[in-house]
């Protein structure tokens, strides 16, 4: 990359993570490319964000040390660092280690009284979650899941990466002179996401003779302003009890994306589409009046309501 381009690059960069950019925050780095250069960006625009590392221990020595190179790099700038160590008892999965993440996160922002947390989410992350969530049957919530901005559990999240790939940080990392730690287990098949990233990807680009990431990032944002527009016609507050007849005259799609605003907000997070399919399907009918959801609970009909109990 010429000189004029890397410069480019980088004002790019600088300015789109100073346009989200509050005064206080937290990033999240683990020691590779993304985040520090994330955490790098931050520290030239002036900011002294609180550092975030958690320790899987999935890789023994080299977590160790991963976590002792995010600590050294923060001493080294002044910046506040905290971390933490899963636990044994910890299953090694992708969706349990996110969990434990998002635990320790929200744990620290609140104890600190920071309400904000970027992350260093890039383009290729976007891609590559848009077709793991496809191959999953999500719908356009999971599809259109990693956005720029978003809030959860009173911490708003914001990743002003995504408009840039994984080569474009690297090599905004070497102008910088940064040394990064990496993660031996992103070149395993054994996890699905690097299964997609390693073999899918690759195959996609041979067969439509371009890269998939620009189209899949625009229909990735197609999809984010639609669901934008979507939590905007539906109710902000949820009641515990849902009307039957509030549903009169709605449109298929309107019903779903409804009940499952709904059900989030019963603690039902997680309902598929086969269990949204069958709580639309009481509305119809009186019979079967029960449809039985995750963690031992139910959806149920009852004069005239829907509800949500503990079996």
């Amino acid at each position: 990359m010429r000189r004029d381009e890397i410069l480019g690059l980088e004002r790019r960069v600088l300015a789109a993570v100073d346009q989200l950019c509050p005064s206080r925050l937290a990033v999240a780095v683990s020691g590779g490319v993304d985040s520090l250069a994330l955490a790098e960006a931050l520290r030239r625009l002036g900011r002294k964000p609180l550092v975030l590392h958690v320790n899987h221990g999935w890789r023994g020595r080299q977590s160790n040390r991963d976590e002792q190179f995010a600590r050294d790099w923060c001493a080294g700038h002044g910046l506040p660092f905290a971390s933490t160590t899963l636990t044994v008892t910890t299953p090694r999965t992708e969706a349990a280690a996110r969990v434990a993440r998002w635990r320790f996160f929200t744990a620290e922002l609140r104890r600190r009284k920071i309400k904000t947390l970027m992350l260093a989410h890039h383009a290729d992350d976007l891609v590559e979650t848009f077709f793991l969530q496809l191959l999953r049957g999500a719908g356009p919530d999971g599809l259109a899941s990693l956005t720029m901005q978003r809030h959860m559990d009173g911490i708003e999240l914001l990743r002003p990466l995504l408009a840039f790939g994984k080569g474009e940080l690297k090599k905004l990392a070497r102008h910088w002179r940064l040394a990064w730690r990496e993660d031996t287990t992103n070149v395993s098949d054994d996890y699905f996401r690097n299964r997609v990233r390693r073999r899918l990807l690759p195959y996609l680009k041979k067969l439509g003779g371009r890269d998939p990431l620009t189209v899949v990032r625009r229909t990735a944002q197609i999809i984010a302003d639609e669901n934008v527009f979507w939590e905007q016609e539906l109710p902000k507050v949820w009641g515990r009890r849902l009307a039957v007849g509030f549903f009169a005259g709605k449109a298929v799609a309107w019903r779903r994306r409804a009940l499952r605003a709904w059900l989030a907000a019963q603690g039902v997070a997680d309902a598929d589409f086969a269990q949204i399919e069958a709580v639309r399907g009481l509305l119809e009918q009186a019979h079967p009046s029960r449809v039985n959801l995750s963690r031992d609970r139910h959806c149920q009909r009852r004069a005239g309501f829907l509800f949500v109990d503990s079996r």
